[in-house]
This record gives structure tokens, C-alpha cells and sequence, in this order.
């Protein structure tokens, strides 16, 4: 009798499948992982765009244009300041600061003019003269652009720098017909009835300046983020890609666990003649155990028999009485031993009696059934076997 000499290396699949099994959760941590790393690649695909870009297009009134009616030409109203300057004048820091602190947010809202156009008429005249006159073309427009995660916000700072716009252009048109009027007074001091006329015809469109801004135009774009939804088969794929390399690794971590799952795996290490049976949580597996253990007790000519654990955190003590309780009356005695790293040489050498390994399932290694073997063999301690033992019976 003694330990296999001989590698084996098949694979047995149903302690695998019970290797795979008692892994399970390494499976699905695996397969949620998976589900993660694909919710992480394509979180950039939600509902809510990162950025809205909204743009509104607003076209300035000639309020001016009315005081043609008496005579005025509106190119004589300068607005002060002028109406390039005025968006400088909106945009100024402690003026974006008061909207901010109105709106209860500080969004940045950019104000840009358009360029007037002008157009260039040719007259024929008499001598073969040609007159150019250069004629303004088209109303400009102002166009506001603000760029937020929320539409609703640039919306509101729009609505609140349109309104300081206007509120700058009439308080300059203002300004500028004030001008006008001034002078007119002063020449109508003299008599004038024609800047009488022109002063009563201020005097009338003063109060219809408004600096109103006309809409024209609104526009959003989204950026940052696709209005689509993630479908649930990039997730399913995610957690079965995930679930098979956990399948995987489990099963890798099965194949190279050395420690003991069953008497098949046992045979590998030991001889199969010295497998002395399994004592599991069945009542007749103890019996047979013990039949075992006397018939080879008695085919040695042992009557005191020691159990001795593979495994250094495991005891033989209940198994020892266990089976004591059925062999002290066949005229064998079976007591416990400590574990085989617990043993110094005295106790190996004082020791008289025959020993059986015992191999607790999924906690006894290879290694230590054969390293607990080959001590008590060199040491010589008759060995009479191994015997499995669950290790929750």
C-alpha cells in the first residue's frame, strides 16, 4: 500500500460541473461587469442632450422713419450711443451680471448685428453723364445665441437681453430725436413756422418709440448627446459576453483546485485499493466505513487504530467517536489524532498505533494527503488507508 506514483491528467466533468457550481457568483459578477462596460461605452446615447445651442433672429423697427412726415430726414437722428455700441453696451460685464442676478442664472448670451447693405443706382443723363447713388438696402437684424443643457434657461437670458437691448435702443433714439429737437426749438424761437412744424412733429413720435425688436426666426441644435435610446440587447449582449468569461475563469480556477471533491478525485492521489470509503451525512455510509476500517485493521493485525487530518485546520475527534462507537465491538479502537503538521518527531516515533489519512472534501489539497502519506510512511507508521469525509454533514 501507498500514494499513487503515476500523474493523471484527465478531467473528470462531473466534479468540474460541481468545481463550476460552487463558482457560480464569479458567473454573474462577471456577467454584470459586462452589462457595466457596455452601459460605459455608450453613455453618451441618452434622452437629454449635454448642450442645446439656441439662436433667435430679431429685426430692428426705423422708428425714426415717421418724422418724414414733417420734413425730417431720419438719417439726421443719431442715436448715442450708436447702435454698434449699444451691444457693446448690453454685453458689458456689470450689465451681464444684473441680468444674471434677474434670471437667477448666469448663462452667457453673444449679440451680433447684422452689416448694412447698400445698393448703387446709375442714372443716365444728358452729355453721355452717368449719376451713381448709393441707396441703404434692407432692415438689419440682431441675432442673440446662447448655448445651455437646458433650452428653457437660454430662452429666458434671451428674453432678458432682448429686453435690456430695446431698453438701450429707445433710451439712445431718445437721445438722439432730444438732439434734434433742441436745435429745431431754437430756430423756432425765431419764427419758423417750418421748425414749429418739425418740434410738434418730435414732440408726437417721441412717445411711440419703443425700441421694440421684431422675432423672426428661432432655432435650436443639440449637441453632445444622440436623442436615442440604448436598446436592450446591447445590455443582454453585455452581461452573456460578460457571463461566458466568468464561465471561463471558473472553470479554469476548477481545473487547476487541487483540493479533493470526491473518491474519484481521491484515486488520483492515493491508491484505489487504500481508499477506505466516504463518510457522508447518510447514517449507512459511517457503517461502511467502519466495516472497511476493521477488515483492514484485521488484515494487519492492528487493534488500535489513529485518525490523522490532511488538513491542519481540521479535527478528528467526532469522526473518531463516531466510528469507534461501532468498531470498539468488533475489537478495534479508533482514537483521533492532531494533524500531521501539528506531529513533531517525538510523537511520530512514541506513536505505536496504525493510522488512516483523513481527506475532508473541498478543503483537503493534493498536496497535503500526499505530504501527510509520505511522513507517516517515513517515519514508519503503518498506514492502512484514507478515508473521505464531508465536510458538512
Amino acid at each position: 500500500m501507498g500514494i499513487l506514483k503515476r500523474e493523471v491528467g484527465e478531467v473528470e466533468l462531473i466534479p468540474v460541473a460541481k468545481g463550476i457550481i460552487a463558482r457560480w457568483w464569479i458567473v454573474v459578477v462577471a456577467g454584470l461587469l459586462g452589462t457595466i462596460a457596455m452601459w460605459s461605452q455608450e453613455s453618451d446615447l441618452s434622452t437629454t442632450p449635454s448642450i442645446t445651442a439656441v439662436s433667435r433672429v430679431y429685426e430692428s423697427r426705423d422708428e425714426t422713419s415717421l418724422l418724414s412726415v414733417v420734413g425730417i430726414d431720419p438719417a439726421t437722428i443719431n442715436p448715442l450711443p450708436s447702435f454698434d455700441n449699444q451691444i457693446l453696451q448690453v454685453q458689458e460685464q456689470a450689465n451681464r451680471e444684473k441680468i444674471a442676478q434677474e434670471i437667477g442664472t448666469d448663462v452667457e448670451v453673444t449679440i451680433t448685428r447684422s452689416e448694412q447693405r447698400f445698393s448703387l443706382l446709375n442714372t443716365a443723363e444728358g452729355d453721355g453723364k452717368t449719376k451713381f447713388t448709393f441707396l441703404s438696402v434692407g432692415t438689419p437684424t440682431y441675432t442673440f445665441n446662447c448655448s445651455d443643457s437646458d433650452a428653457g434657461t437660454c430662452h429666458t437670458a434671451i428674453d432678458a437681453y432682448v429686453a435690456a437691448l430695446s431698453k438701450v435702443r429707445k433710451d439712445s433714439i431718445v437721445t438722439g430725436m432730444q438732439r434734434v429737437k433742441s436745435m429745431l426749438s431754437t430756430i423756432a424761437q425765431g419764427g419758423s413756422l417750418s421748425a414749429q412744424e418739425k418740434v410738434a412733429g418730435i414732440d408726437a413720435a417721441l412717445p411711440l418709440i419703443t425700441g421694440e425688436l421684431a422675432l423672426l426666426a428661432t432655432t435650436e441644435e443639440q449637441f453632445g448627446g444622440t436623442i436615442t435610446s440604448v436598446k436592450k440587447s446591447t445590455y443582454g449582449f453585455g452581461f452573456v459576453a460578460g457571463a461566458l468569461i466568468g464561465f471561463l475563469i471558473a472553470l479554469q480556477l476548477t481545473i487547476i483546485d487541487k483540493r479533493v471533491r470526491s473518491l474519484s478525485q481521491l484515486t488520483k492521489y492515493v491508491e484505489q485499493a487504500d481508499v477506505l470509503g466516504h463518510i457522508t451525512s447518510k447514517t449507512a455510509s459511517l457503517q461502511h466505513v467502519a466495516a472497511a476500517v476493521v477488515a483492514r485493521a484485521q488484515q494487519s493485525s492492528q487493534s488500535i487504530i489513529s485518525l490523522i487530518p490532511a488538513t491542519e485546520s481540521e479535527d478528528s475527534t467526532i469522526i473518531s467517536q463516531q466510528l469507534n462507537e461501532i468498531t470498539r465491538g468488533l475489537g478495534v479502537t479508533i482514537t483521533a489524532q492532531k494533524p500531521i503538521a501539528s506531529l513533531n518527531a517525538e510523537d511520530l516515533i512514541a506513536e505505536d498505533t496504525a493510522s488512516i489519512v483523513i481527506a475532508t472534501t473541498k478543503k483537503s489539497r493534493a498536496n497535503e494527503i500526499t505530504d501527510t502519506w509520505l511522513v507517516l510512511q517515513s517515519a514508519h507508521r503503518t498506514v492502512l488507508g484514507s478515508i473521505l469525509v464531508d465536510a458538512q454533514r
